[in-house]
């Protein structure tokens, strides 16, 4: 997250195309005289754990988990921590470049930094989701406005639900599949999420779930095998959505019982 100094433990999170999610802890202690760091890349920052103090050209900001910071490439700034030690979760790569490029946002930005806390968590865990955590990014720039419904937005809903029916078992990244439906990044999200309820990804693990209980009732295919087809992490990541979203486990979804409380 910052230049590599001996008080700073860093370690890689995940890694995708697009994303690259990096944890920095802070033992706290500060130099006698601080001096300005340079951003190396464009970088969004999310406080998991303690607080730290923030200066740089737009005055001084207090950062801590109800906070997301957003820092352009080569924005100059200078760190304290008068609360002791911390822990930050940095964003980097393509998807940051572009999102921080076209919101034009001062470096500190108001936060959804639960929601995003809770998509790490489930990255790290072995569930990733990658439209999940890039689709909070997104949302950091304002994106997620009202807007109203047309022929026009139908068109991309219709655009963007076609690549995913076909990718369903592939990890494809947001930009690939605004890319791939022909509108920008930004335009899609907002597009999608107000057209019909629910995020790109909301749908996508709508579409596998749904792929999945086909299967499961169509014969005997293995689950470990349903879980690869219908590009889901493990079959553990297809048993804990399948209960969430249907109330029972995909092998219970086999039984007499289970078939009768999916038809109920």
């Amino acid at each position: 997250m910052l230049v590599a100094m001996p008080q700073f433990e860093v370690t890689q999170l995940a890694r995708t195309r697009e994303l690259t999610a990096m944890r920095a802890r802070c033992n706290g202690c500060d130099p006698a005289r601080p001096c300005d760091e340079h951003a190396r890349g464009a970088s969004i920052w999310l406080v998991t754990a303690g607080a730290f103090q923030l200066r740089d050209r737009h005055g001084i900001h207090a950062l801590d988990p109800t906070r997301v910071l957003l820092m352009p490439a080569g924005h100059a700034f200078v760190i304290r921590h008068p609360a002791g030690p911390d822990t930050c979760v940095s964003f980097h790569g393509p998807l940051v470049d572009r999102l921080i490029e076209h919101a034009r946002l001062a470096p500190l930005a108001s936060s959804r930094a639960a929601r995003l806390a809770s998509e790490i968590a489930a990255w790290r865990r072995g569930e990733p989701d990658e439209l999940a955590v890039a689709e909070e990014l997104i949302a950091l720039a304002g994106s997620d406005e009202p807007h109203v419904r047309s022929k026009a937005d139908r068109a991309v809903v219709s655009a963007i639900a076609h690549v995913l029916r076909l990718d369903l078992d592939r990890g494809t990244s947001l930009s690939e599949v605004a890319d791939r439906a022909g509108y920008s990044l930004f335009h899609a999200c907002r597009v999608f999420r107000a057209a019909t309820g629910m995020t790109i990804h909301g749908f996508r693990r709508e579409l596998r779930l749904r792929h999945a209980l086909a299967r499961l009732l169509d014969g005997d295919e293995p689950l470990a095998e349903i879980a690869d087809a219908c590009g889901f992490a493990s079959q553990s990541h297809l048993t804990n959505l399948f209960h969430a979203r249907f109330g029972i486990t995909p092998a219970k979804a086999r039984t007499r019982d289970g078939l009768a409380r999916l038809a109920a």
